[in-house]
């Protein structure tokens, strides 16, 4: 079995910039953690790019609108996995513990 390499991982193009912090950074504070995604993320544009391919069946304008609709978000999955948006202190992270805080009553949510 070939493991995929830092490197390998760290391979990508940037699709929405500037990373802040780095993808190094992000991965030497998160580990494994950030390399799971990393390995999400390569498989989502591989699986985007095998849909991309309609083997020449031609397909209808509404289901074309879809489809380019479905490539584009599994583009952006890829590219909030790689700028590490559901670690700790990323934004999907962040908003996900403000969600799961108890309300309080009277009190708007911030």
């Amino acid at each position: 079995m070939l493991l995929l390499s830092d490197d390998d991982l760290l391979d990508f193009e940037v699709r929405r910039g500037p990373f802040e912090p780095s993808p190094r950074t992000l991965l030497d504070r998160h580990g494994d953690a950030y390399r799971y995604q990393l390995v999400m993320a390569r498989w989502l544009e591989g699986y985007r790019d095998r849909r991309a391919e309609h083997d020449g069946v031609p397909v209808a304008v509404a289901d074309a609108q879809f489809e380019a609709g479905a490539l584009e978000t599994l583009s952006d999955i890829a590219a909030n996995l790689r700028h590490g948006d559901f670690l700790p202190g990323g934004s999907f992270y962040e908003e996900a513990q403000k969600d799961a805080r108890p309300a309080v009553v009277g009190v708007r949510p911030r």
